[in-house]
This record gives C-alpha cells, structure tokens and sequence, in this order.
C-alpha cells in the first residue's frame, strides 16, 4: 500500500509540475505564427454554433487543410465569451484549452512512466506547443493514449484493445503528421499481438469511423475533401514559405538536441531546458530499450525517419517522437541510478566530498540575490520608462473587428481607415474636449462590402473610400455602396491586394491576376498576357511623377515592374537582370526624394540606385530582420519599416534616415512585437501600426530619433 501511494504521488507531483510550466508559458509566450488563424476559426466556428448554423461547421471554408477539431474545441470555449470577443480574448482561454491537454499527457505517461512523464513536464519544445492556441496538444495526448493503451493490450484482445482504436481516430481528427503512431502500434499488433486479420480489420474500422465522426469536414464529399487536406500537405512541403524557411534536411535533430524554446524564450523558460540532454540519453539507451520496450524504440526511429524525410521542418512536427524520447531517455537514466546504487562505497566518498557552506557564504550569496533583486527592478522601471507614448487598439478593449490588421490609411479629415481579417473599421479622431475617437464597422452583414477579409485600403482626397477584399474591390461614397470584381470584368483576378491613388486622379489596383486601372469610369487590365508585367500576382503598388508623366511600379512575386502609361513602355527588375536581392517583394516605395524602395521577403530592405539595387541586410546593416513587410515615408527622407522574424512569430518595427538605425522590438520597449503589415500617421503626427496578430499600435513619434 505504501509502494502505491508513492507512485501516485510521483504521479501527481508530475502532472502538477506539467500543469504548472504549460499555464506559466500560456500567459507569458508572445503570439506565435499559426494562433491568429486557428483562434479565428474558433471564433468563426462559435458564431455558427451560436446560429446553429451546422452546414456552415461542416462547409468551414478556411484552413481545412487540418481537421476540424481542435479548433471547434476552441470554438466551444469561445462559446463562453461574448459574442464580440476577438482574438485577443478567446487567445488565453484557447491556451489554457491547449495547457490542460498538455498537462494530461503528461500525466498519461507519468502513470505509465513516472519517470519519463517528468521529463514530458519540463520538456521545451513539448510545453511552448502545447501552451499555445494550436493544434498540438489533442492530438498529441490521443497518440499517447492510442500507444499506451494497445501496450497494455499486448496479452489479451480486451477493452484497451479497442480504447486504443478510438484513440487512433480521434489522434487522426486532431492531426495527420500524428499518425507516426502508426508504427509502434503496427508492431505491438503485427508482430507481439499477432490477432487474427478479422480483429486488425475491426480495429482499423473502428479507428477509420471514429475520424470520420469527429472530422465534420468530410461529411459532405469525404473522398474529395480527404483528398484535397492530403495533396494541401504534400504542395505544402514545396511551397515558398517552407523554401523560404531555408532548413536543412537535418533539421528535425537540431531540434531533438537542443532546448531552442529556452533561447527563444528565456524570461518564460527560467529553466532553460534540458531536451538535447534527453535526445542524448535516449539514443544512448536504445539497445536497453529494445530489449525492454522495442515499440519505443521503433516509435523514436521510425518518427525521427519520416521528420528527416517530409521536406516541412517546424519544430512542433517533433512532438510526434518526443514521448518515445522520454521514455527511452528515462530507461537510461533508471540504467544509470542503478549502476551508482551497486557503486557503494564511491557514494559513500561523494557524500564525504560534498561542501558545508559556511556562515559566511551564505551571507555571500544572499547579497548576490538582492543584486540581481535590485538589478531586475531597475530593468522593470527602464522598461516603465521605454514604454511611454505607446497605446494600443485590439479586439480587447476597442471595437476593433479584428486583431488581424492588414493596411492602413489616413482619411482626409486625419482618421484612419484599416482593413481586417473580419471587416473594415473607420476611426474618426476625438471633437474637442473629448479624450477618444469614434469607430465605424462595415462587413457584409451591414454594408456593401464585397468580403469580410479586407486587404488594402485607399482614403480619396474626395473622401472616397476603397477596400481591396478577397472577393473584389468595394467603394463607398455618399453612403452608397458599389462592388467591382473579376467576374465582372472589371478586375484581372478576384484577390484585390494592393491600391494606390494616381498623380493624375486615376486609381491602381493590383490583384492576384493582375493591374488595373480606373480612370473616367473605365477599367483597362495589365496581365503577363498583355503588357510587360513580369508576373500576374501584385503585391504592392506605387505612383511617382515621372519625365513624360505618371510612373506605376509594381511590386510582383517574381519581381518588379516598372511602367510609364505614357508611352506603353513596361521594364522589369528582379534578381537575375538587375541584383534586386529578392523577387518576391511584399512592398515598394518611392519617397519625396524619388528613391525607390522595396521590401522584400528575404532578401533584406532594397534601394534603387540607377539602375541596380542597393541592399540592406541584417549582414551589412542594422536592419534586424532580412524579410520585411511594409514600408513608408513618414517623414521626409526617413523610412520607416516592418519586419519579421520569417520562421518564428514576431518582428520589429525599424526607422532608417539613410545613416543610422532605430529598432523597436517586444523586448524593452511599448512595442507588442508583433509582425508589422501596415504604417500610416494621423493628424496628430502620431503613428499607426497595423500587426498580424496585436491589433493597431499607436506610438506618438519622439522630436528627435
């Protein structure tokens, strides 16, 4: 009896400790790349369950690449909320969802284990994962269970044998790349159980059904939608985001032996982390493991295969080999406590050697400790300090549609008109003697916007209004809606990405098919097809006097695109005829100097100097990040700019005078340091920020840099 409390208090003290570290790091970690978009497909789930709206869970049109059911989980915990709760809100109650399914995992294989669920508890990579809004923990704890529980079924074909099948299917409806459990349990039945082929068949039945039940998606064409998430996986190991990333094959190791979220991270990892230490001991404890638990052993070699083959590296693709390691790294540690135990007499020798701090000593380091009190304090209140003139729009605490901010522009009564994720928003400064602005929403349920996704913005001297959206182009003057799209003919592809206000009162707008333009109520379309645009998909657009007339630079994702309407003349610039650092180019510029400027996603920050390209990069310059978002002039001759990170959540917000460097970052400063999308000033001077993940940001510009 004895021997069983102490197991469960082994077990306990384990989970707490699990438990403890993922809630610490829920409310601590920054926001990371992938959180925005599964929170959002929870909102946008719990509005349609709020309407009862099932056809609409079903036909979910956003990120079905995954199966649904974490982020209906999400949804069910928005359900809790308001209704006008956004990202900011249903963020932390998503995490702590993600925390305690972490923290059961744990507690899964500290039963198992004890041992080895410790070193579950404080694994890095396994608790930043899984303390954030996003699709590992589920499924994650399902693969554990789906393993452990047809372990347990090794002898007889019992309820674990089929509580095992209803783990494999529901680790199948959290995610795909989970299924490496497939391995260990294809030995423990194939090659240790041996059932007859009728009962492997009912297993795979009962895993088979139990996905489908739990992946409403497939419920209207399941062949079709199965296979459409299937190939999305495979184009996505080939897409421009996995090349841009840049991993190596051996990637996956570089994760396995090292604690990176403890560098990432170090204010939330006080610890630092100890997952190289375990990658090692388990590869060190692999022959003892094949001749105690050879499933985990063809569950650490198998996974550690398919993470070096599948070309996707991201760091929370390991948590699908990482109980394997903690269970061969516990085997070894149990190995070497052992090895000591017999080692009597060099124990007794230890003990002997180990020091008796003196009175002195301790005093030594209690002064040590109120030093690094002090030393913390006075970083607290520099950091008070630096985060003056800064305020913050979110979903939280504004009527802000979403946290999701993709442009921004300066009406002509020195508001703010910004796109989102979840609609448009106008902000109207504050009449006098009032301390805040109003807010104006338009989505489609009560405007003529054309889509709810809103990716640029254009404020007209007449104070028309424009949204470029997924679905169009939408004008708005005199309270009078008008909707411009592909199908129309009006515009060259249906994604309106980029609009620019013409010198000569015609308007730009570039779209994933293409430019165009509108000028005396006619539209006239540039394509690859008809004109020297060197690709189809825009990304940015910029006006600029030229010798004859107007100039439009096109900022593509194959390049740049120069073009004088006046005499039809279209000249191209990438990497290959003009040193142009980077061909895919997120934004271009061109300032009251007429220096052209381009951002680029990769490549750093270029300027056009004659006719080759002058880089900026973080090798060369103080730019802290080689892929940029968005650029603006925002006072003459200063640039201002909006990087990011590229493979890990956030970025820094930069100005560039043309010598020196000024970078805000997360780290010491009022900036949230989120991912910049948008810049713009208001009346006041003061500067907008619009962020993938943090809503707007306002900062009120010092006098001098």
């Amino acid at each position: 009896m004895s021997g069983r409390w102490t197991a469960t208090r082994a077990v306990l003290l384990v989970l707490a400790l699990g438990l403890f570290l993922r809630l610490w790091a829920a409310a601590r970690l920054p926001t990371d790349f992938d959180e925005p978009v599964y929170v959002q497909a929870g909102l946008d789930y719990a509005e349609r369950m709020r309407a009862g709206d099932w056809a609409g869970i079903i036909d979910y049109p956003l990120n079905r690449e995954h199966p649904p059911l974490v982020k209906l989980m999400y949804g069910a915990a928005a359900l809790t909320l308001d209704e006008r709760a956004g990202l900011a809100t249903l963020r932390p109650l998503a995490r702590t969802v993600s925390a305690l399914f972490g923290a059961l995992a744990v507690g899964l294989l500290a039963l198992f284990d004890p041992l080895a669920g410790g070193l579950l508890a404080v694994h890095t990579i396994a608790v930043k994962y899984t303390s954030q809004a996003y699709l590992e923990a589920i499924p994650a704890l399902a693969a554990l269970a789906a393993v452990l529980a047809m372990q347990r079924s090794r002898q007889r074909r019992d309820r674990w044998f089929w509580f095992s099948a209803l783990a494999l299917g529901l680790t199948a409806a959290g995610k795909f790349n989970y299924l490496v459990i497939l391995f260990p349990l294809a030995y423990l039945i194939l090659w240790e159980m041996r059932p007859p082929w009728r009962d492997v068949l009912l297993y795979a039945l009962v895993a088979l059904l139990t996905f489908v039940l739990l992946d409403p998606t497939l419920w209207h064409d399941p062949l079709g939608r199965l296979r459409a998430q299937l190939f999305f996986h495979a184009a996505y190991a080939q897409s421009s985001r996995v090349e841009l990333a840049g991993l190596p094959w051996y990637q996956p190791l570089r994760w396995l032996s090292s604690s990176m979220p403890g560098q990432w991270h170090p204010a939330v990892f006080f610890y630092r982390g100890f997952d190289g230490l375990m990658f090692l001991l388990a590869l060190a404890g692999l022959p003892y493991a094949w001749r105690q638990r050879r499933w985990v052993v063809v569950w650490l070699v198998a996974g550690v295969l398919v993470l070096l083959l599948w070309p996707t590296k991201w760091p929370q693709y390991t948590l699908t080999v990482t109980p394997a390691v903690c269970l061969a790294a516990a085997g070894t540690l149990r190995q070497l406590w052992q090895g000591l135990q017999s080692q009597t007499i060099l124990m007794d020798a230890l003990h002997d050697l180990l020091p008796r701090p003196s009175r002195a000593v301790w005093v030594a380091l209690a002064a040590v400790a109120v030093l690094l009190a002090a030393a913390t304090l006075a970083n607290e209140l520099k950091q008070a300090t630096e985060a003056r003139g800064w305020s913050h729009y979110t979903t939280a605490n504004s009527p802000l549609p979403s946290d999701t901010v993709w442009d921004l522009d300066r009406t002509p009564d020195g508001g703010m008109v910004l796109g989102t994720a979840r609609g448009a928003a106008v902000w109207t400064p504050p009449a006098e003697g009032r301390r805040e602005g109003s807010w104006m929403l338009f989505d489609r349920a009560n405007s003529g916007l054309a889509h709810d996704t809103v990716n640029a913005v254009l404020a007209a001297p007449d104070g028309t209004l424009w949204f470029g959206t997924d679905a169009g182009l939408s004008r708005y003057a005199d309270r009078t809606w008008r909707t411009f799209t592909a199908a129309d003919g009006d515009l060259p592809g249906r994604q309106v990405r980029a609009l620019d206000w013409g010198h000569d009162g015609s308007l730009w707008v570039g779209a994933d098919g293409g430019l165009a333009r509108y000028a005396g109520g006619q539209w006239t379309a540039y394509t690859t097809a008809n004109s020297g645009l060197v690709n189809d998909f825009v990304m940015a657009v910029a006006t600029a006097p030229g010798p004859e007339g107007e100039v439009v630079w096109v900022a593509t994702v194959e390049g740049i695109s120069r073009f004088d309407p006046a005499r039809n003349v279209w000249q191209s610039y990438t990497a290959e005829n003009s040193g142009l650092s980077w061909d895919g180019v997120a934004d271009i510029l061109v300032d009251s100097r007429g220096r052209v400027w381009a951002a680029t996603l990769g490549g750093g920050l270029d300027r056009l100097d004659g006719d080759r390209w002058q880089v900026y990069r973080v090798i060369n310059s103080s730019l802290p990040y080689n892929l940029v978002m968005t650029l603006a002039e925002l006072e003459p001759g200063v640039i201002w700019l909006g990087t990011a990170q590229g493979m890990y959540a956030g970025g820094a917000l930069t100005r560039f005078d043309g010598a020196h460097w000024r970078t805000w970052t997360g780290e010491g400063s009022g900036y949230s340091g989120a991912e910049a999308s948008a810049l713009a000033r208001d009346r006041d001077g003061r500067l907008w920020i619009g962020t993938l993940t943090a809503g707007v940001e306002v900062y009120e510009l010092p006098v001098a840099p």
